[in-house]
Order: C-alpha cells, then sequence, then structure tokens
C-alpha cells in the first residue's frame, strides 16, 4: 500500500489543524499541533522549534517522536537536515537515506530516521522565526497532497509563533509605558469606577508625602477638602459626559489637595477617562503649581501615547495578517512589499468592508518606521470644527474649550507613520493645511505662532472616486497627485474567488474560540453558498455572517441558513435573468442595475433607509449594508 493511502484525508486532516489546536495557545497549542502533524503525515515524529541565531542553534517548543513528548530538545543545526532549512528559507525534503547523507547528526542516527521533512517559519519580515520538521523511519516520497498538508501545518505553526511574538512586543511596550511613568516628575493616579487608587507613581508617593502602599487602595476623596471633593465629582461627570475623543478635563491651579498629612496646597491637574476589559477608570494627573510646566506636557504626551498603545493591544485580537491566494491578492501583497520598503505616500482604494485599515498597518509593520507610532484617523468621524484641533494640535485659550494644550495626531506620528482613513470626507480648507504638511513637512497648532516640523509617512485610503471629486471641485488636483504617489486598490470579496471560503474558514475557527465553542468545519454546500453571495460588505460582512452563523448554531454545524442575508436567496437567480439572453453582463451593467434599484427604492420611500417601510426594507437587506452600497455608488440620500 502506498505512503499516501495510509495517511488521513485531507478533510480529516483540516479537522484536526482546526480543531486539535482552537482551544490552545502557546506551548500546549504546539504539543497538539506536532501530535496531529505526525498523525495525519503517518510518520514516526515531528517537531517545531524556536531558532536562536546568535548560536546557530534550534530549540524544541514540542517534540512528538514514536508516541509521546520529548521534552527539552535543543541542538546546533550545523551539519543536519535542518541547516539547509534555516540558510536557505526554503523547504527540505529527503525523501530516504538521512543518515548517508548527513553522517555527523548524531541525534538523527539515534532515533533511527531514514527520511525528513522541513520548513521554515517567517516573520512578516522574512526572517527565521524557527521551523516544522516531521521525520520517518521508513521513506518518505514526494506526495504532492502530502506537502499541502504539512504547508497547512506549517502555516498555523508560523502564525503562533508571530502572535507570541507579538505578544512579547506589547509586554516591552508595556515596560517602557511604566518606566515611563515611574520617571515622570507629574504625579499620576489611576481610579477605579469607585474613586479608589489602583496605581500611583513615584512622583505620587513625594507629592502626598508617603508610599505607594498607603496610596493604593484609598478613595481619592479621602484627599479632597470638602470643596474640592464637590468639584471633583462635577469634573468626573463632565469629563464622562463627553464623547470619546475628548473624555480630558484642565483643573486648574486654584483646586487645593490635601497630603498625607492632611497639610493643603494648591494644585493644576488633568482627569481623563479610559476603558480597559470594559471597565471605566480615571486617570488623575497632579502638578503643584510651583513645578516646570515642561513636566505637565511631558505627561499629556504621555496620555496620549498611553490611548494609542491600548488601541495597538486591542489590535491584535484580530486575525493578525492578511488573508488570501487569489490572483488579485496576491498582486497586492507583491506591491504592498515593494511599496513598504520605502517612504513613498500610499493611496489605498477599495469598496467599504475590504480590510484597506489591515493593509495600511501592514505597510507600516513591513517599514523602516515599525518601531514608531501608526496614528489613524477616521476623516469621516471628526466633526469639521474640530478636525483642524485633531491633525494639528491646539493651545490652551486657542478657542472656547480648549483649556488645555493638546498635541494633534501629525504631531503624535512625528517619526512614524498617519493613515488617513476616508480622506474623501476632508474639507476643502483643511485639503490646502494638509497639503503643506506633505510638502514643507511644517504646521502651526491652532492658536500658536511657532511652526512645529514633524517627519510623518503618510498613507491614505478612501472608498470614494477622487478622480471624480476633482472633476466636480470638491477635492484639490494638486493634493490628489500629492496623496496618489503609489495606488494601490483593494479588490472586492466578489472578485477574490475562493479567497471567500479560505477567509471563511479562518473567521470560524477564530470567533469559535473566541465565545468558547467547538464547531465542525463549514460543509460543501455552505462554502458554495458563500461563494456565490456577492458580498456588497465584503470582508466586514462576511465575518459578522460567520459570527452569527456560530451564534445561532446550537451544535457543532454552524446555522448559516438563518445568518445569511435574505438578498443571498435572489443572488442566484438575478444573475440567471440577466444571462438569460446569451450575453455576459459587464461589472459597469451590474452596477448600473444595482444603482437604479437603490435610487428608485429611495424615492418611493421618500428618502427614508431603515423601518418597516424604508428602503432597506423594501429591497432585502439590511440598513447598514444598504448604507455602504449608497457610500460604495455615490448615491447621495434626499427626502
Amino acid at each position: 500500500m502506498k505512503h499516501s493511502k495510509k495517511v488521513l484525508s485531507e478533510q480529516t486532516a483540516l479537522r484536526l489543524v482546526v480543531e486539535g489546536t482552537a482551544s490552545e495557545t502557546g506551548a500546549e497549542f504546539f504539543r497538539a499541533l506536532v501530535r496531529n502533524l505526525a498523525s495525519v503525515m503517518g510518520t514516526a515524529g515531528a517537531w517545531v522549534t524556536e531558532y536562536l541565531p546568535e548560536s546557530q542553534r534550534l530549540r524544541a517548543q514540542a517534540f512528538w517522536l514514536n508516541g509521546k513528548y520529548i521534552e527539552n530538545f535543543e541542538y546546533s543545526i550545523t551539519g543536519t537536515a535542518c541547516e539547509p532549512v534555516v540558510e536557505s528559507k526554503k523547504l527540505v525534503h529527503i525523501p530516504e537515506r538521512l543518515v548517508d547523507l548527513y553522517p555527523s547528526a548524531k541525534n538523527f542516527m539515534d532515533l533511527s530516521a531514514v527520511s525528513y521533512l522541513g520548513v521554515p517559519l517567517l516573520d512578516p519580515r522574512g526572517e527565521v522565526m524557527g521551523h516544522l520538521s516531521v521525520l520517518d523511519t521508513k521513506v518518505l516520497p514526494a506526495d504532492t497532497r502530502l506537502l499541502s498538508l504539512f504547508e497547512i501545518f506549517a502555516a498555523r505553526a508560523a502564525a503562533e509563533q508571530r502572535r507570541l511574538k507579538q505578544e512579547l512586543e506589547v509586554r516591552v511596550r508595556e515596560e517602557e509605558l511604566s518606566a515611563l511613568l515611574d520617571s515622570a516628575m507629574d504625579a499620576v493616579v489611576v481610579l477605579d469606577a469607585n474613586g479608589c487608587m489602583t496605581r500611583v507613581n513615584p512622583a505620587a508617593e513625594r507629592l502626598f508625602g508617603c508610599t505607594r502602599e498607603d496610596l493604593v487602595g484609598e478613595n481619592f476623596r479621602d484627599f479632597l477638602p470638602a470643596e474640592s471633593a464637590a468639584q471633583f465629582e462635577n469634573f468626573v461627570k463632565e469629563v464622562d459626559s463627553k464623547t470619546a475623543t475628548q473624555q480630558q478635563l484642565w483643573v486648574p491651579h486654584s483646586f487645593p489637595v490635601l497630603r498625607w498629612d492632611k497639610s493643603v496646597f494648591p494644585a493644576e491637574a488633568t482627569i481623563s477617562r479610559f476603558t480597559n476589559r470594559s471597565q471605566n477608570f480615571h486617570t488623575v494627573i497632579l502638578r503643584n503649581v510651583d513645578e516646570r510646566i515642561a513636566a505637565e506636557r511631558r505627561i499629556a504626551m504621555l496620555a496620549e501615547e498611553t490611548e494609542y498603545l491600548r488601541e495597538s493591544v486591542r489590535d491584535i485580537s484580530g486575525l493578525g495578517e492578511i488573508l488570501g491566494a487569489s490572483a488579485s491578492m496576491k498582486e497586492l501583497f507583491e506591491s504592498l512589499q515593494r511599496v513598504a520598503a520605502t517612504d513613498a505616500t500610499v493611496l489605498i482604494f477599495g469598496e467599504t468592508g475590504t480590510g484597506k485599515e489591515l493593509i495600511a498597518r501592514s505597510i507600516h509593520q513591513a517599514g523602516n518606521r515599525k518601531d514608531k507610532p501608526l496614528v489613524r484617523v477616521n476623516c469621516a468621524a471628526i466633526p469639521a470644527a474640530l478636525m483642524e484641533s485633531e491633525f494639528f494640535g491646539h493651545e490652551r485659550g486657542a478657542f472656547t474649550g480648549a483649556t488645555s494644550r493638546r498635541e494633534g495626531r501629525f504631531a503624535l506620528a512625528d517619526r512614524g507613520t498617519i493613515f488617513l482613513d476616508e480622506v474623501g470626507e476632508l474639507p476643502l480648507d483643511l485639503q490646502a493645511k494638509l497639503l503643506r504638511v506633505l510638502q514643507e513637512g511644517e504646521f502651526e497648532p491652532i492658536g500658536s505662532a511657532r511652526t512645529r516640523k514633524v517627519d510623518v509617512r503618510v498613507v491614505a485610503a478612501t472608498n470614494r472616486n477622487l478622480d471624480e471629486m476633482v472633476r466636480g471641485g470638491k477635492f484639490r488636483e494638486d493634493l490628489f497627485y500629492r496623496l496618489n504617489v503609489f495606488p494601490l486598490r483593494v479588490p472586492p470579496l466578489r472578485e477574490r474567488g475562493r479567497d471567500v471560503t479560505l477567509l471563511a474558514r479562518a473567521f470560524a475557527e477564530q470567533l469559535a474560540r473566541r465565545m468558547g465553542r467547538r464547531i465542525d468545519p463549514l460543509p460543501d454546500d455552505d462554502l458554495r453558498r458563500l461563494q456565490e453571495y456577492p458580498w456588497p460588505g465584503n470582508v466586514r460582512e462576511l465575518q459578522n455572517v460567520i459570527e452569527r452563523a456560530i451564534i445561532f448554531s446550537s451544535g457543532l454545524q454552524l446555522d448559516l441558513n438563518r445568518a445569511m442575508p435574505q438578498v443571498a436567496e435572489q443572488a442566484v437567480p438575478t444573475a440567471t435573468r440577466l444571462e438569460s439572453d446569451g450575453r455576459i453582463v459587464s461589472a459597469s451593467e451590474l452596477e448600473s442595475f444595482e444603482r437604479s434599484n437603490i435610487e428608485r427604492a429611495l424615492k418611493q420611500c421618500g428618502g427614508k433607509i431603515s423601518g418597516r417601510d424604508g428602503a432597506a426594507s423594501r429591497l432585502g437587506v439590511p440598513p447598514s449594508t444598504l448604507t455602504s452600497r449608497m457610500k460604495a455608488l455615490g448615491i447621495e440620500r434626499r427626502a
């Protein structure tokens, strides 16, 4: 019997990849992975390692051999079959006579190994993180299906190693943040929802005249005179009532505070709010009025950087990589790799939900500025009156409500990258100021006569046709050409072929793990149904459908019938009717047909989108999907 007939079927193998590792992370993930890999490949052993480049050694994260785990396995790559894997960064297959080819590899001789298969695990920069290998005591032929299965396991191992590497980077950033807090000259106090102090820095100990142990757990209001305590309650309510991007408040120096010995000193402070793991906290930064103003500015910058650090930590909960094997995505990947190594300005085009922000993040992480901040600005979400302040910052007293000095997004992104999402929504007056930053690398904060120099890489994104906006006078031509140095088009999901099933499987695995659920792989009928749906909301809509299917499911099988939009059932008959006369319908004709339908429905509903008598109900789609398609097609809502 041939070797390929002894191994498990491909469907069973894929189930082992997903189910065998879905609930595990770190060390247990790798142990499950190598055990399942040996079972799938029908080999005596399998192991995954991390590479130590300084000593040119491989340290096993998990090693399964002859039905048991081998612990603490580490070896030098010199003279072993693993050496060409690491050096060439390519898959190496030795079907037989392993010991004859590598006689100095004592470890292989001790294991009576005959055949070997190994592949490097690479980080986003193409550097070797480790490798995945199998060995056997019999001949291992070059079976194309076996090699494909092996590469699937390798992709999962590489993704987990990258995730662990990201977690390490976050811990390092947290340690850096703690060091900055501890070295700050101003007192920083973090309060929980009840007002009790959960964290203080050394400056707070000096300011209050006591130790950290004296302060942590105590209610901050106990360190305020009665009049200040009443003021503080009002300050907190005012901060909590503000929008998420404005939840901070300046407290003037007339604010008295008590030391540990009950003596009083006049203080100025800032109060801000943040949420961590669904719990609300307030950060109070205190400074005696006699202390230097420069220290307060440093802490204000630290508070801004802290918020962006929290956003980057939340981002890690996603897939952590771009998935796609279609020709259009391969072309996008190649262009992305070329431009990431430069500082060129990038303009990303694509429909809503295609993952433009993920592309921007990949450009930043693969470039020379990856160790510096990536600052995101959603141009469509910022009120026009506040947009200039968000971009360039303002001085205290520059306008009504400017009670404190604030750094703008360009200042925070200095030496890093700024991502201008929905750049087509910028008002014309701000477009001129943005053009100056791109050309000269300088700006003036609102209320300041001082010119600020910055070194920022710009990545912009839009789902609108900027060429048409330029012709219509809604977007500056000179700004368009300044942004359009290297255009990248993100293909919609309907143009990505079998990427739909690849993404669906990945979303199902990730979301099931997050919900603590165990699910079966999607059957062929469900995959075919997902493939046939046009996905007007693109990848975001696909993720929402998979999440709904998991929520609706009561067993191991996803309930796709209840999760799919109603319009999915109409997609195939509509296409059949359009092509019934034998001609092929072009994409522009389909878009024209969709535009006409939406405009007719809006007219009949008087411009109303949601509700029982709204256009979305009439068209049989969710209101959010209709709004997304209207924006992509440039349809304005009129009563």
